[in-house]
C-alpha cells in the first residue's frame, strides 16, 4: 500500500526534486506550503480542504511545534499563495525570510529576529529544511493512513485519488507532449 500511495504522489515528489535541481527555490517554496492542502483534501469526506482541515493536518503531521505552529503556517501559506507575500498579518510573527540551500549547510533555519521591541519577530526559514521536513511529513501521513483506526480517512484517501494531477502524455500531429492532468474519474485504487 505505501507503494501505491508513493506512485499516487511521484508528480508531486519529482516536482520538489525538479525544482531543488534547477534551484527554483522560490517555486518550490510555493509547493511546499500547498502540499498540506492537498493532503488534508484527500483524506477529507467531500475531498476539500479548508483552514481547520489545512492546520489539523499541519499539526498532526508537523507535530505540536510551539516555534512554528499550524496556524503560522496556515498563515504563511494564505499570504504566500494569495497575495505573494512574506508578510502575515496574524500569526506570531510579522512576516518571513526564506534561504536557499547552501552546499555547506549553513543557512538559519527556525530563528526568529526582533529588529525592534515593539514589532512581531521575522522567521527565518531554509527551503531546503522546508523541503525534508514536508516529505518527512507526508511520508508519516501515509504511514498513518494505513493504521487501525483511520479506515475512514483511508477510504476518502481512495475514493478522491482518481482525481488527483499525475503525468501523463498526450499526442499531437508528430509529437508526444508530457502533461498534468487528472487521468481518470473512475480509475481505482489497489490495496
Amino acid at each position: 500500500m505505501t507503494i501505491d500511495l508513493e506512485k499516487a504522489f511521484a508528480t508531486y515528489f519529482e516536482e520538489i526534486e525538479r525544482c531543488e535541481k534547477g534551484k527554483c527555490y522560490w517555486a518550490l517554496l510555493h509547493l511546499l506550503v500547498v502540499l498540506p492542502d492537498i493532503c488534508a483534501a484527500l483524506e477529507s469526506e467531500n475531498g476539500k480542504a479548508d483552514d481547520a482541515r489545512y492546520r489539523g493536518w499541519c499539526k498532526r503531521y508537523f507535530g505540536r511545534d510551539e516555534q512554528f505552529t499550524s496556524e503560522d503556517r496556515y498563515f504563511l501559506r494564505c499570504a504566500l499563495l494569495h497575495q505573494g507575500r512574506t508578510v502575515t498579518e496574524r500569526g506570531q510573527y510579522s512576516g518571513y525570510s526564506f534561504s536557499q540551500p547552501t552546499p555547506i549547510g549553513t543557512v538559519p533555519h527556525r530563528v526568529a529576529d526582533r529588529f525592534a521591541p515593539e514589532q512581531k519577530p521575522i522567521f527565518r526559514l531554509d527551503v531546503g529544511r522546508m523541503t525534508v521536513e514536508t516529505v518527512e511529513a507526508i511520508h508519516t501521513w501515509f504511514t498513518d493512513l494505513q493504521k487501525k483506526g483511520n479506515e475512514g480517512r483511508l477510504n476518502n484517501f481512495k475514493r478522491h485519488i482518481p482525481w488527483l494531477a499525475q503525468k501523463g502524455e498526450t499526442t499531437v500531429p508528430g509529437n508526444i507532449v508530457p502533461t498534468v492532468q487528472t487521468t481518470s474519474s473512475t480509475g481505482g485504487f489497489s490495496s
